[in-house]
């Protein structure tokens, strides 16, 4: 009998990682990375979580929402987006001293999601492997309960960089690289 597998995607952990730790300005086939990561398996279920752009360029936007619809076509993939905050920091330059407003917008319940997801999902026997495609280290305590109190196996896949947290990749069953050689089939033209 086949291994039941899902595949849950921190997709703006993933797109930075192939922004900065691969240093690639290309989108991935979300659907050729969940097969390749699952090989023979059983694939039942993609999770992509993301948020909305915050970004006012409407380029990007209209790339964002291209992405999204995208996704949408694909067969056993469920998205889940998160929300858009606002974000200001003061930061006082050391030199000068002077005091700048620097506007930023960060994430909110993307990695609640997720990790309520893969819990719930294998306490309810829904899968025999959950591939998480994050480094992440807010998701530890919801990889060690699934090891410590299922019969679940977690895989973790990332971009090989200083993002991949240490804690996260020992915590997981497996630890697949995501490099540039193992994403060759999995880009978008």
């Amino acid at each position: 009998m086949s291994e039941r597998v899902m595949v849950f995607i921190d997709g703006a952990n993933l797109y930075m990682g192939i922004k900065y730790g691969l240093k690639q300005d290309k989108m991935v086939k979300v659907d050729a990375l969940a097969q390749e990561l699952v090989g023979g398996r059983e694939l039942v279920r993609i999770y992509y979580y993301n948020t909305p752009t915050p970004s006012q360029d409407l380029a990007e936007q209209r790339a964002n929402q291209k992405f999204l619809t995208r996704l949408g076509w694909i067969d056993n993939l469920q998205i889940r987006l998160g929300r858009i905050m606002p974000r200001t920091y003061i930061v006082e330059c050391p030199k000068c001293k002077e005091k700048v407003e620097y506007k930023t917008h960060i994430q909110k319940g993307v990695d609640t999601r997720i990790a309520v997801d893969m819990v719930t999902l294998a306490v309810s026997d829904a899968y025999d492997v959950a591939i998480l495609i994050s480094g992440d280290s807010d998701l530890v305590e919801a990889v060690n309960f699934i090891r410590e109190h299922t019969r679940k196996k977690v895989e973790n896949a990332c971009i090989p960089d200083k993002s991949w947290n240490r804690t996260l990749r020992e915590a997981s069953d497996k630890r697949i690289p995501l490099t540039l050689d193992y994403l060759t089939d999995c880009w978008l033209p």
